[in-house]
């Protein structure tokens, strides 16, 4: 092995060992300072014959170049390692702060109710969000120009130039299409995001999740609606909770009601509810000589808002994780 050989050997191995700014200064100094072998050959090379000195002028240079490039590598690595620690990315999270994901409010709420309705029998059922407006509108006895489509009227889509089809404003519109494919008794609930020309404020937004509610058969009763609606309010509020009905009216259900909850000493407003009315059963290819029923609807994030005491229900759907994160 060369003297060059050598020397830069050594100074890789004291460059391994210089874990400051100053420990590679004094490698430096030590290598090409006034008492480093290259300093002193340098000054011997006027002495040699020209030949000489030509080699080893040459010899020098290269060999120069050679530590200022590794002082200059060393030095960066050190700056770079303070800047950026090094983390063995392969190791299980050690010294990795560990966060959990969770399930957001509304889609809790959305579970906790499928369980409850599925104990009770009820089979849950998928529908389309885009509709036609048969289904969303005609069928539940809202035709063109009836008062009531003006609370939904949403945004409509040309259809071979008509506007019959739109993005849902219920999933109610799946009510006629399963009469239709079934025969009674049967139990449903038709979860499913919906969309509404809606002005948002603190209690309305324009998308959100509805669960529609079924029950078709022979000597189905207002009272078999009530406890029904009470048993599941309870398995997601509590069984302090109580409810009550008030008069109110909507198209496909007669006589219909406004479903209320008392929780937390206040009566709060959860949906609509009623009887199926007999036009609705007709277009659906049932008797309602010898069938009734009764539907429901509400808003997930309505329910979520109360069980979680929500001023706004815009806040489930804003992205500010730390305020989801008080659901965990």
């Amino acid at each position: 092995m060369t003297s060059s050989e050598n020397i830069i050997k050594d100074l890789r191995n004291d460059l391994a060992q210089a874990s400051t700014e100053h420990a590679i200064a004094q490698v430096k100094s030590k290598y090409l300072g006034n008492k480093s072998y290259v300093s002193e050959q340098l000054r011997l090379l006027p002495t040699l014959s020209p030949d000489k000195r030509v080699e080893m002028g040459r010899e020098l240079n290269v060999l120069k170049n050679q530590i200022e490039n590794s002082i200059t590598t060393a030095r960066e690595e050190l700056v770079a390692a303070q800047q950026f620690p090094v983390k063995d990315i392969s190791l299980p999270g050690v010294g990795f702060p560990q966060a959990y994901g969770h399930m957001h409010p509304a889609s809790r709420v959305l579970q906790e109710t499928y369980k409850i309705f599925a104990d009770l029998g009820f089979a849950v059922v998928d529908s389309s969000e885009i509709e036609t407006d048969w289904y969303n509108f005609e069928a539940l006895n809202m035709p063109a120009t009836h008062p009531a489509r003006e609370m939904q009227d949403t945004f409509y889509i040309k259809n071979n130039g008509k506007l019959d089809v739109l993005p849902r404003t219920h999933t109610s519109g799946m009510q006629v299409r399963f009469m239709e494919a079934n025969k009674p008794p049967f139990k449903i609930i038709v979860p499913g995001r919906v969309f509404r020309n809606e002005d948002e404020d603190v209690t309305h937004i324009w998308a959100f999740h509805q669960i529609e509610g079924l029950v078709v058969g022979e000597g189905v009763s207002m009272a078999q609606l009530k406890g029904t609606l009470l048993h599941v309010v309870q398995g997601i509020l509590g069984p302090e909770v109580d409810i009550r009905f008030r008069p109110s009216y909507f198209p496909y259900t007669e006589p219909s009601v406004e479903l209320d909850c008392r929780y937390k000493g206040q009566w709060l407003e959860l949906g609509g509810a009623g009887m199926i009315n007999p036009i609705v059963l007709k277009n659906g290819g049932i008797d309602p000589e010898k069938y009734t029923g009764f539907a429901f609807g509400w808003g997930a994030e309505r329910i979520a808002a109360i069980k979680y005491g929500l001023d706004d229900l815009r806040e489930l759907w804003r992205p500010r994780f730390e305020f989801l994160e008080q659901f965990v």
